[in-house]
């Protein structure tokens, strides 16, 4: 059996991370190739684990070469499942799927809710899939696709990225039973509106002001990082707020921390399977988040984490309050957090459960 992935880069997001990983991952006998209409960081992780790659970049949004590039592909490579993970790649393969009868799979539900740029041209091309893969309930409800064509596959964690250490629950947060001392706390995502680093920043103003010793680290790039800086200017100097570079591996951050951070603006909008969130929990974090989206399928509220009502801050610092002078429940919900992704979020269950989606679109 082969499947074709088409997707619309290899940058450093989450759709490509788990595009890669089930790539890469999927059993002997299944021949998998890739298609991307753009580079990215991935397309070196791809050659190195010996995945067939084509890359067909635009050079502008209406470039109707790659289209006729991913045609091409199509005829010649012959897979029995093309599998897209953007709305753009699902109108690119969807007339020659149609025509040559291969099922497409679309995975362009990436959030916790309904993403209304280029709506219309979204829902036509789910329309025009065989079954439709979200990687949360939440954002299958959000859209309102039913159980006909609608399934979910919550991603998968990739444990290779840390140490031993990090894997068997041992992990040591950085002010492990001294309430004295500096709590770490880290907020990774890309610096855009969405992502609430605002309020973030607010919360560390009011522990600063209630004297606490707290230091936070925003990681991430974006549109909004040097406005988001200017905001947080005079949190900076004494080492409240920092604003290190992420890099390619982000691990390195989240290791460092007692506790993640994810913060969303619902007015733009609300969590997928946050890869952030997974990240926390695997380096043994308590996780702080946002009551919405996906997060509630990820995160157990009081158990490996506390669900923070959207932009309240003084909830957020409230609860990184609590968390600083109880180091041993932080401890055991960053423990907990650990197992829990070991068993809900692991690559093989989200490898076999792809498996089983597309068993039954061939049989439909």
């Amino acid at each position: 059996m082969k499947v074709l992935f088409l997707i619309d880069c290899l940058d450093n997001g989450g759709a490509e991370r788990q595009m890669a990983l089930l790539a890469t991952h999927l059993p002997a006998e299944w021949g998998r190739s890739v298609c991307a209409l753009d580079r990215g960081p991935f397309e070196d992780y791809l050659h190195e684990k010996s995945v067939a790659l084509e890359v067909y970049p635009r050079t502008h949004s209406l470039d109707p070469r790659p289209i006729a590039s991913v045609w091409r592909s199509l005829r010649t490579l012959r897979p029995d499942i093309v599998h897209s993970w953007s709305w753009i790649s699902t109108m690119v393969a969807g007339p020659m799927c149609r025509l040559v009868g291969v099922p497409l799979i679309d995975g362009t539900i990436r959030t916790g809710a309904l993403q209304r740029d280029h709506l219309a041209l979204k829902r036509l091309g789910m329309a025009s899939s065989s079954m439709i893969v979200a990687n949360t309930h939440a954002g299958l409800q959000a859209w309102g696709v039913g159980s006909t064509k609608g399934r979910v596959v919550h991603n998968g964690f990739d444990w290779s990225r840390l140490d031993s250490s990090a894997h068997d629950g041992d992990s040591e947060t950085a002010a492990e039973g001294r309430v004295d001392a500096i709590m770490t706390i880290v907020m990774i995502g890309r610096m855009v509106p969405a992502r609430d680093f605002r309020v973030v920043i607010a919360a560390a103003r009011l522990l600063r002001e209630a004297g606490g010793r707290y230091r936070f680290l925003l990681v991430g790039h974006g549109p909004q990082r040097n406005e988001l800086m200017a905001e947080a200017a005079d949190l900076v100097p004494d080492g409240a707020v920092t604003f290190p570079d992420p890099g390619i591996e982000v691990i390195r951050h989240v290791r460092s921390a007692d506790v993640g951070v994810l913060m969303t603006d619902p007015r733009w909008a609300q969590e997928g399977c946050s890869n952030a969130i997974m990240e926390y929990m695997a380096c043994g974090l308590p996780v702080l988040c946002g009551a919405s989206g996906g997060n509630r399928e990820i995160v157990d509220d009081g158990h490996t984490g506390f669900l923070i009502p959207s932009a309240d801050a003084r909830a957020l610092a409230q609860r990184l309050e609590y968390l600083r002078e109880h180091r041993e429940q932080c401890r055991a919900m960053g423990i907990a957090g650990q197992r829990r992704i070991e068993s809900h979020f692991s690559i093989e269950r989200m490898v076999g459960r792809y498996l089983r989606i597309y068993a039954e679109s061939l049989g439909r």
